[in-house]
């Protein structure tokens, strides 16, 4: 676990925040899930392959957050599970129930946070550099 791993889930019961962290297997799983139907190009997915995605603007807009949540409410049909791709080692699943401010806390480490459910029906993505976006999958 990274520091801020620590960190992370220090914030997210600061707010009350229920999530588990994701086996060690059930990550690499859905790392593998995402590697294996997402386009990417170099580190990013490639959004101008997917023919659903849209770019949401930039965090931290407030607007730009809440467009993100209310896109992830309208697909989202189980808890969420956040991977990062650097900066944490861990992955963590967690109810949508308190979505905005979640969005807002993993907006704040430095690295591209994907956000997924196991069905990997849809993916959102908090970009390194303060992109928000989305793309329905299926």
């Amino acid at each position: 676990m990274s520091y801020l791993d620590e960190e992370l889930i220090k914030d997210l019961r600061n707010h009350n925040i229920l999530f588990d962290i994701l086996s060690e297997s059930e990550h690499v799983s859905i790392v593998r899930k995402i590697n294996a139907n997402i386009p990417f190009s170099g580190s990013k997915v490639a959004w101008s392959n997917l023919n659903t995605s849209m770019n949401l603007g930039r965090e931290p807009s407030d607007f730009a957050t809440l467009r993100l949540a209310e896109e992830i409410r309208k697909v989202a049909d189980s808890n969420l599970i956040f991977v990062g791709d650097s900066a944490c080692d861990e992955a963590y699943s967690i109810s949508i129930e308190h979505l905005e401010i979640t969005l807002k806390i993993f907006s704040e480490l430095p690295q591209h946070t994907y956000i997924v459910t196991e069905s990997l029906t849809w993916i959102a993505c908090i970009s390194f550099e303060g992109d928000l976006d989305f793309a329905n999958i299926l």
